[in-house]
């Protein structure tokens, strides 16, 4: 948490900056979170001194920096889904209702996506309604030049606020100077002659090229329950989720299928316009978030199946699958 101060006092320097100015810049770059780059252009400096100027407001207690660890995230059951599940990480938000606080998880993940994020991040986003929430939450940036794909194609007109596109779109309103690589597909076609002619296409092929070069992926993880997106909004077919069911799917994480036990579901792979798994593997931090107990089988499975560096979910929510994979 930063907090700026006001005084009338000037520097002593006879060339260095008023405390007006340190104030200015402090307050900018902290309370309205203005990149330093973005920061440089409006007042007429260069960034390295604008970064000099910043170091300097903390080091006479302009701004004041407190760290404070969340009370309301689960440690311990963290190390015990990372341990279990061979992640960089698990984030548990901490709460005694089987109700999952979807807003908590959100913010949870916000709050570790915003520190992951470097100037020239290339991210990568799925969809979702998780991932809309959390990807809302996130601060205007500190950082710029952000290099966002789409790992896979779209999902037509209902759902709006989730769809990748749209966050795309705000991600890169946060910080300055990013930009998006769209894909202008849709994620399921109805014949394997489809996606064959629509992969021929140079900027389709570039755009899933570009999504597979990824240095982080953020993805959510989805059920085929009825209420589930891609089923309540005739993403896939009454027949497509049977045969899904039928092979075993009891999850997705970028419209890729999988069983409880992780293992791929391939049924609808000759129309997916999607990131394939392999290339998924090879992102090197894949973030997902999902929460509540109707998740279950589906995060267990998305675990399994290898895919994801990081997890960010509720404490009974995390309960379950750790006591579900225990049992099998």
């Amino acid at each position: 948490m930063a907090g700026t101060r006001t005084s009338s006092r000037r520097s002593n320097s006879v060339n260095g900056p008023s405390i007006d100015q340190l104030i200015d810049i402090a307050t900018r770059f902290y309370v309205t979170g203005q990149s330093q780059i973005a920061i440089a252009s409006s007042v007429g400096l260069d960034a390295s001194t604008v970064s000099r100027y910043l170091k300097r407001a903390r080091d006479e207690g302009i701004v004041r920096v407190e760290i404070q660890r969340p009370r309301s995230l689960h440690g311990d059951l963290a190390l015990e889904l990372a341990k279990d599940f061979n992640l960089k990480r698990a984030v548990v938000v901490a709460g005694d209702s089987a109700r999952a606080d979807v807003q908590a998880v959100a913010r949870a993940a916000a709050d570790y996506v915003n520190s992951q994020l470097l100037n020239g991040t290339r991210l990568g986003l799925s969809w979702g309604r998780m991932l809309s929430a959390a990807i809302h939450m996130l601060p205007p940036g500190t950082v710029s030049n952000l290099d966002i794909s789409l790992l896979h194609g779209g999902v037509g007109g209902a759902g709006a606020g989730i769809q990748g596109v749209e966050l795309a779109r705000h991600i890169a309103s946060l910080h300055p100077n990013s930009q998006v690589h769209y894909l202008h597909a849709p994620v399921l076609v109805d014949s394997p002659d489809i996606k064959d002619a629509m992969l021929r296409d140079g900027s389709i092929r570039a755009a899933l090229e570009s999504a597979a070069s990824r240095d982080i992926a953020l993805v959510g993880i989805g059920t085929l329950d009825e209420g589930a997106p891609l089923v309540r909004y005739g993403h896939i077919s009454p027949n497509d989720r049977k045969r899904l069911l039928a092979a075993g799917a009891v999850g997705d994480m970028c419209t890729r299928f999988f069983t409880s036990e992780g293992e791929p579901v391939h049924v609808l792979d000759d129309r997916l316009i999607a990131i394939e798994w392999a290339e998924l593997k090879k992102i090197p931090l894949v973030v997902a978030m999902a929460a509540g107990l109707e998740k279950r089988d589906a995060i267990l499975g998305a675990l399994r199946a290898g895919c994801m560096d990081v997890l960010i979910t509720d404490e009974a929510t995390a309960r379950a699958v750790l006591k579900s994979a225990r049992r099998a």
